[in-house]
């Protein structure tokens, strides 16, 4: 039995946990910023607008929830628009004319992963590296808060021993074809990580709009002499239509010959890293009335996209009977249509399969 302590001893604690806080926060700073802690807040249908060199990119999110993230990209190289859209939704509504790229990447917002690619201009999957995706690297990047007296300033420096009464400078914000007056920031510094992209081992200010609440960097900045601009926002807003209404799903794969060991049947699975969990179903096409059978199995995750089906063969020989033909049918969970089925059956017998 538990008594319940005092109002007064509840008291003290509360004080002392929160004299722990303030002096753990004076001693070892706050805890980094992360980019995830705001895509969390967004919206289906926030985007933005960058141009870097001579292409400009429209991404926007299109869909969001704790097991992934799905944007949307749509490039167009500044030579096909005779003249700026006045609009950009109603540039994407009309299917975007002159754009060269329009693809939707999958990222897993816990770990940062890249899950998936596809590219509706292509009508093909296409697989990305990590370091190809800004946002993917963003979004775990641990970012640390700048104040105004460290930040980039209008106008060339004083002398020494003289006061700094320059202004500050921010980057301009357009949001919904409209440019902000006086717009508001939140500014972070990080070190980007060694990916040999051009930002590689980069010391970067990352710029936030403070008031729109928007998820994505308005402006990246390389730390150098000469404050190279890597991401520069030219327009952002809410709502972008939707043309493209999912993205297209593969589907798995058994692979090579299943593998017997003194107690488990092994099948050699690639699928995509979206699909988490599966059930397996022994088809048996020995009659015509194809009974369907459930199979109890593990999975044993292998390097990238390669798995491994592991089943007891004891669930198969309680299961399945000697001298049935049976194909394999694997659907993954939540998503039906993109189940497979092996197009040679195998026969069990005794000695557990015949492959041939």
């Amino acid at each position: 039995m538990f008594l319940k302590p005092p109002s007064a001893y509840i008291g003290r604690m509360k004080h002392w946990v929160l004299c722990f806080l303030l002096v753990s926060a004076a001693l070892f700073g706050a805890p980094p910023f992360r980019m995830k802690e705001r895509i969390e807040k967004a919206k289906v249908g926030d985007y933005m607008v960058t141009e870097a060199g001579k292409m400009i990119t429209v991404l926007s999110i299109r869909s969001i929830s704790p097991n992934s993230l799905i944007l949307e990209e749509i490039s167009v190289p500044s030579q096909n628009l005779k003249k700026r859209p006045d609009s950009w939704p109603e540039w994407v509504k009309a299917n975007a004319p002159g754009h060269t790229s329009w693809s939707m990447i999958e990222i897993d917002p816990k770990s940062g992963q890249l899950l998936e690619c596809f590219s509706f201009s292509r009508s093909a999957w296409i697989q990305l590296s990590q370091k190809e995706s800004l946002i993917a690297t963003l979004l775990f990047l641990p970012m640390k808060k700048v104040s105004p007296d460290k930040q980039r300033k209008i106008g060339p420096p004083p002398m020494p021993g003289e006061p700094d009464f320059r202004k500050v400078w921010v980057p301009p914000l357009v949001f919904e074809g409209k440019k902000l007056e006086s717009p508001n920031f939140e500014v972070f510094e990080t070190i980007w990580p060694k990916d040999d992209s051009e930002l590689s081992n980069q010391e970067v200010m990352i710029y936030f709009d403070h008031e729109k609440q928007l998820p994505f960097p308005f402006w990246i900045q390389v730390q150098t002499s000469h404050a190279t601009a890597a991401l520069r926002t030219i327009d952002s807003g809410k709502n972008l239509p939707i043309i493209h209404r999912k993205i297209p799903r593969r589907v798995p794969e058994f692979v090579g010959l299943p593998r017997k060991t003194e107690d488990r049947l092994l099948l050699n699975l690639k699928s995509p890293k979206y699909y988490k969990q599966f059930e397996l179903y022994a088809i048996d096409v020995t009659t015509k009335e194809k009974q369907i059978l459930p199979i109890t199995h593990s999975l044993i995750d292998g390097e990238d996209e390669w798995k491994t089906v592991a089943i007891e063969l004891d669930e198969l020989e309680s299961t399945l009977e000697t001298d049935h033909r049976y194909n394999w049918l694997l659907v993954p969970v939540g998503f039906s249509d993109s189940y497979t089925e092996t197009a040679k059956p195998f026969l069990w017998t005794i000695d557990h399969t015949d492959n041939h």
